[in-house]
C-alpha cells in the first residue's frame, strides 16, 4: 500500500469508529431541537409567537419533503419529530449523517421561512442566528412511536406550552411549585384569563405535516391538451396526538392524509 492510501485508510478509520448505525428494519424517529431557543426567543411576543409557530411548520414541511420515507412530521414549539415507520434508508442509517443533515437543514429553512414567509417584520439582530440540533434514534414497535408522539404533545408538551403561558402572567418563583392545572387555574382566577379558550389551537396542540394527494391540472406532453392528474403537497392540520388508537396508528404508517 502506497504511503498516502495507507495514511488515508487511517484517517478514515478514526471517522468510522464512531460512525452508528440504526437498524434498517425499526421504525424511527429524528428529533430536531431548537438550540438555546429560550434567548434566541428574546424580544418575540409571548407567550407565543406566530412567527415562530409558522416558521417552525413550514420547516416541518421541508423536512418530511427532504425525507421520503418519513411520513410524519410533528411540531410543537421549537420541536420537530420526524417519523420513519419502516424505519431510515437514508445514508444506510448513519446516525451522525442524519442528525447533521437534519439540523443543517432545520437550521437553514428556518431562518429563510422566519424572513420570507412570516407577514410581521423580525428584530433585525435575530435575523439568521436560529440553528438546531438533531438526534436519531429507533424504537422497537409502531405502538412505541405512537406512545412517542402522545407523549412529546400531550405530556411534554403540553407542560411547556402551560409554562410559558404562565410565565407571561407571573414571575418563575411565583409560578414554583406549581404543575400544570394549578397553573393554569392560577391565570384563570387572578388574570381572568382562561388558556383553554384563550390560546391559539396549534399552541396548545402542536401542528402535524403530512403528504396530501390532490387532483390537479397539466398538460398532456404528446398532444398538448389539458389533462386531470393526482398530484402531491404538504398539508399541515393541528392534531391531538393524545389517544392511542387505531387511527393515529393508521395517521402514522400511512403515507398521505385519508
Amino acid at each position: 500500500m502506497a504511503p498516502h492510501d495507507e495514511l488515508a485508510s487511517r484517517m478514515k478509520s478514526y471517522e468510522t469508529a464512531t460512525d452508528i448505525q440504526l437498524p434498517a428494519d425499526k421504525p424511527a424517529i429524528i428529533r430536531i431541537d431548537g438550540h438555546a431557543f429560550s434567548t434566541f426567543t428574546r424580544g418575540f411576543e409571548k407567550p407565543f409567537d406566530e412567527r415562530i409557530h409558522t416558521a417552525m411548520a413550514a420547516t416541518a414541511s421541508d423536512l418530511l419533503a427532504h425525507f421520503p420515507a418519513a411520513t410524519v412530521a410533528y411540531t410543537n414549539s421549537d420541536e420537530i419529530t420526524l417519523v420513519f415507520p419502516n424505519g431510515v434508508k437514508e445514508f444506510k442509517g448513519r446516525v451522525a449523517k442524519l442528525g447533521s443533515l437534519a439540523a443543517g437543514l432545520a437550521s437553514a429553512r428556518f431562518n429563510h421561512h422566519l424572513v420570507h414567509t412570516c407577514t410581521k417584520p423580525v428584530p433585525p439582530e435575530k435575523v439568521g442566528t436560529a440553528h438546531f440540533d438533531a438526534r436519531a434514534f429507533t424504537l422497537p414497535s409502531v405502538d412505541e412511536v405512537l406512545h412517542n408522539l402522545i407523549w412529546r404533545a400531550k405530556i411534554d408538551g403540553r407542560r411547556n406550552s402551560i409554562s410559558g403561558f404562565g410565565r407571561s402572567f407571573f414571575t418563575t418563583k411565583q409560578l414554583h411549585g406549581l404543575g400544570s392545572n394549578a397553573i393554569v387555574e392560577k391565570v384563570l382566577s387572578e388574570k381572568g384569563i382562561d388558556y383553554w379558550t384563550s390560546t391559539p389551537t396549534w399552541a396548545r396542540y402542536g401542528t402535524t405535516v403530512k403528504r396530501e394527494k390532490f387532483l390537479g391540472t397539466g398538460v398532456d406532453g404528446l398532444t398538448g391538451e389539458p389533462v386531470t392528474m393526482t398530484r402531491t403537497r404538504m398539508k399541515m392540520q393541528d392534531t391531538q396526538w393524545w389517544e392511542f388508537n387505531e387511527d393515529n396508528l393508521l395517521l402514522i404508517t400511512d403515507k398521505f392524509w385519508k
